[in-house]
């Protein structure tokens, strides 16, 4: 047995040759092992050693000794066209060839930076334009790289005041200039702060003040050093004493007569007090005031040359005021102003109820099962606006609702088949702001054919239902009514037992019809002339059949004894609603 030598990156076959057992006669023998070239990985990387990021890997796969046909030339072409620049290639630009370790795959890395440019006033860049003329695609040239932005000035003005308004000085105007050099990343396009490099700094001249006669400066030497290129241009006035003054700023309340608050200021002649109303007014305003008047006019406050009298100048405020409306209604304890918690709430009392309400007039069905119509409902908004101080917050003003009542119309109560409601008409209740919501129910009963449902709707001649100003009021009384209330009650009650005997009269003069076909119209035409509604269908085959004997005087008969009932009752009923009246 013989075990084959091992080569690296290769695979022999076989990989052993095995044992022969020979004799005298046994022939020499000849054993062939074949080497195969094993697989092998290799990886480029670019590597961007300005930022530490990865620009791209390119892997490439092939066996033992093989060439790969890879450079980086190409790549590194087109990184360098991109504004970059070479620092190091492991393949030193030969063609990458695979090894023999099969355990380690080869990496090489190329490290790349970023190549600059350094503009100057005498050299500056175009912004906009491509940093390689022969690559415009390449970065391009960054604003504040242009002749420009490569130079500074600082300007010094130095202007001399008199306190009392008398001529001056001539003011000094002088400058001090600056260059720079800027380098540019040309991968980014971007200025290096940090390789920027502007002139030192300079000294601006001293400068003594003029000597005016009487009067002297608050600056003897104007002096200026070690300025640098971004600093701002430098403003020196020289104020020239005077007399010292005084001035006041008083904040009044016009609406209650009383002093918000006072500021003394004081400085001299003719020189500026560094005060505006604008703070405190803002603050004012900020609480609810308004400005009615500034003495002022919002400048900032300038001392006179009177020694005698101090200046005294009043700012007036008022009392701002807010309209709630049923659009915009308060949210009492809530800031007026969002963006001011801490001025301003909407007071108790302003809230979206004090201004908008709804009435409504609910007609709700009930008693025929899954046939039973859905709720009738009605609506009405009664709306209003308050005004109230936005200092104090006391409600100022209520303006009346827009309507002090409003009634609903009525509604014919839906038929149904089979059934018939205790009202045919319902609804023309009254709301008002104060009682909102109204609610009538129509109860539905199945045909019975006993004639004693008088609100029938159900079809044939079973019963004609009042209209509601036939009915009696069934609404129980509010705890706010009224002697006047009372009194209507009064007066209302002979009109309403007109009207139940007019019903009575009318269901007598329909049985005494009934199953005449000819009197059946005129009675129809009747009952609606008195404004009592019959079923709105009138079906033919639901219309109950009187016997041909007296029995139709007996229906008669038990209607007249079921209307005087329902009359008597009427009284009752107003009657009690008297009494309640009266407690």
């Amino acid at each position: 047995e013989y075990d084959t030598p091992q080569i690296s990156g290769y695979t022999p076959s076989p990989a052993k040759v095995l044992a022969t057992k020979v004799d005298g006669n046994t022939q020499n023998q000849t054993v062939t092992i074949t080497y195969s070239a094993d697989k092998q990985k290799a990886s480029v990387t670019y590597m961007d050693d300005k930022t530490g990021k990865t620009l791209k890997a390119d892997n490439l796969n092939g066996v033992t000794n093989a060439k790969s046909g890879y450079t980086t030339k190409a790549a590194i072409d087109t990184y360098t066209g991109l504004g970059y620049t070479l620092v190091s290639d492991d393949t030193n630009g030969n063609e990458v060839v695979f090894d023999n370790d099969d355990a380690n795959d080869q990496a090489f890395t190329v490290h790349l930076s970023h190549g600059t440019i350094t503009v100057t006033p005498e050299n500056p860049g175009k912004p906009g334009e491509p940093v390689d003329p022969d690559n415009p695609d390449g970065p391009k040239y960054p604003a504040g790289t242009d002749k420009t932005g490569l130079t500074d000035t600082v300007n010094r003005t130095i202007t001399y005041v008199m306190s009392d308004g008398s001529k001056a000085p001539e003011a000094v105007h002088d400058s001090l200039s600056y260059t720079a050099s800027k380098v540019i990343d040309k991968v980014t396009g971007e200025v290096l702060e940090t390789e920027t490099k502007w002139s030192a700094n300079q000294d601006f001249k001293d400068v003594d003040s003029p000597s005016v006669k009487g009067y002297t400066p608050d600056t003897k030497t104007v002096s200026n050093k070690n300025v640098a290129h971004d600093a701002a241009d430098i403003t020196e006035t020289v104020k020239y004493s005077a007399d010292a003054q005084k001035a006041s700023v008083t904040y009044m309340d016009d609406k209650t007569g009383k002093t918000l608050k006072v500021d003394n200021l004081n400085g001299v002649t003719n020189a500026k007090s560094g005060y505006t109303t604008k703070a405190a007014i803002d603050t004012y305003t900020g609480l609810g005031y308004t400005l009615v008047s500034d003495d002022t006019n919002g400048k900032e406050v300038v001392f006179d040359n009177d020694d005698a009298v101090d200046q005294a100048f009043t700012v007036h405020l008022s009392h701002g005021t807010i309209t709630v409306t049923p659009e915009n209604p308060g949210k009492p304890g809530e800031p007026v102003d969002p963006d001011n918690p801490d001025g301003p709430k909407y007071p108790a009392g302003t809230d979206e109820y004090q201004v908008k309400r709804t009435g409504t007039q609910t007609i709700h069905y009930v008693g025929a099962g899954d046939k039973t119509p859905a709720d009738n409902k009605q609506t009405f908004v009664f709306t209003r606006e308050i005004t109230f101080d936005d200092v104090t917050g006391k409600i100022i003003s209520v303006t009346p609702w827009n309507v002090q009542s409003h009634t609903f119309g009525n509604v014919d109560t839906p038929v149904i088949p089979g059934y018939h409601a205790d009202k045919a008409v319902a609804g023309g209740e009254t709301v008002t702001p104060d009682d909102l919501n109204k609610v009538i129910t129509v109860t539905y009963a199945p045909d019975g054919g006993s004639g004693d449902n008088p609100g029938s709707n159900g079809g044939g001649d079973q019963g004609t239902t009042p209209t509601p100003d036939d009915q009696p009021d069934t609404t129980l009384p509010s705890d706010n009514n009224t002697d006047k209330d009372v009194e209507k009650d009064k007066q209302d009650k002979p009109k309403k037992v007109k009207k139940a005997r007019k019903i009575i009269k009318t269901r007598i003069t329909k049985q005494e019809h009934i199953g005449n076909a000819e009197k059946a119209e005129p009675l129809a035409e009747q009952e609606h002339n008195d404004q009592t509604v019959a079923s709105p269908v009138k079906n033919e085959a639901n219309e109950p059949q009187l016997p041909q004997t007296g029995e139709a005087n007996t229906s008669v008969i038990g209607l007249l004894g079921m209307l005087v009932a329902g009359f008597a009752a009427i009284l009752g009923f107003e009657s009690s609603r008297s009494r309640k009246h009266k407690n």
